[in-house]
């Protein structure tokens, strides 16, 4: 399989993982993000893992637990992607952290909602600038980067999400987005704050039995 057509295979997959989570939504299968997430992390797994050619695909779900041992507060992301690539033509390892959201067209977020959101995307830049926002919503999902979202008053999330799942997933695998320094799906191998992923991962006393 030529690359070109490996990439547009693998897009087309990730597309098709993210209608099954969508549509599990609206038939109201699952009614939450973080059901959401969990279902699109698998159904992701499913279709791309050892399923495409010279593409290996990594994802993990953040914790959502409070204390020490909570990701997403800390870090700001619902999931880890990594993937990595490797042909004569194209080879790239890189990933991206995601934060997950459900509001639906025309739908305005709460002040505090958003506050709480632009709050995730200044956490997740502070670690990459590969950070993106998914909105779930009724009838398909869409993807908008963090970078402009977390400098925007728009409380409509749905308007700034303007990428469908494809789009997304083509421009990852044929490379224009994506961070070369977040070298796995794991997250205490994030590329910086170290310290504060160090605590994450390392649990206290209390929680260790």
């Amino acid at each position: 399989m030529y690359y070109q057509e490996a990439i547009r295979e693998a897009a087309r997959r990730a597309s098709q993982a993210a209608a099954d989570a969508i549509a599990a939504y609206d038939d109201d299968t699952i009614s939450y993000e973080r059901g959401i997430t969990d279902s699109f992390a698998v159904l992701l797994r499913k279709a791309l893992n050892n399923q495409i050619e010279n593409l290996v695909f990594r994802s993990h779900v953040l914790k959502d637990t409070t204390g020490s041992g909570a990701e997403e507060s800390q870090i700001g992301a619902d999931l880890l992607i990594h993937v990595e690539f490797k042909t004569p033509e194209l080879s790239y390892s890189k990933g991206i952290l995601v934060q997950a959201k459900r509001v639906e067209p025309g739908e305005r977020m709460p002040k505090t909602k958003h506050e709480e959101l632009v709050d995730q995307c200044k956490k997740m830049l502070s670690i990459s600038p590969a950070s993106w926002i998914f909105d779930y919503a009724h009838g398909g999902m869409r993807c908008g980067p963090a970078a402009a979202i977390a400098t925007s008053n728009n409380m409509m999330l749905h308007e700034q999400c303007i990428w469908t799942p494809y789009r997304f997933f083509l421009e990852l695998f044929r490379c224009p987005i994506g961070d070369p320094s977040i070298t796995s799906a794991r997250v205490e191998e994030l590329p910086v704050r170290t310290k504060l992923i160090t605590k994450i991962t390392t649990p206290s006393a209390r929680e260790s039995f």
